[in-house]
């Protein structure tokens, strides 16, 4: 008797934290965000620079000023392990100026030539274990934080 079996991968639930127990562990790595927007909202973003959908999602906000008035995105670079983009993270954070860095990879599609400083490896490290933390395993992975009235 020959046969098979056929496992479908189903969506699960994940168990998130509440935005309450979540917003201190985003607040710690908020220093090093590259930020974009003058929004009153502000949206945590996680994004990794060689997804297409993270691309996309830049280029849309880079694109329109409207969002950029009415959010501020805080983006935090975190490495989705198939498209191996922590040596692009590394150099992207290592830029003198990282958020036009991150343009030039994720909407212009350039490679970038910086070396890598050192001292980003902790700046990473820690939003990696934040990210880890809360659960992060798409990009972009967005956590908006409503103004209250």
């Amino acid at each position: 008797m020959n046969g098979f079996f056929l496992y479908a991968n189903e969506p699960q639930d994940r168990p998130k934290l509440p935005l309450s127990q979540s917003l201190p562990y985003l607040q710690t790595i908020e220093h090093d965000a590259l930020i974009l927007g003058e929004g009153p909202t502000k949206v945590y973003v996680f994004i990794d620079p060689y997804c297409p959908n993270s691309r996309n999602f830049l280029s849309l906000i880079d694109e329109n000023s409207k969002m950029r008035s009415k959010y501020t995105y805080y983006f935090f670079l975190y490495e989705l392990k198939r498209f191996n983009s922590a040596e692009m993270i590394a150099k992207i954070y290592s830029s003198s100026n990282p958020l036009d860095a991150l343009k030039r990879v994720m909407i212009q599609d350039q490679n970038l030539s910086d070396t890598i400083n050192p001292s980003v490896s902790g700046k990473i490290a820690q939003i990696s274990n934040v990210a880890q933390t809360l659960d992060i395993y798409k990009r972009p992975y967005i956590i908006m934080v409503k103004r209250e009235k």
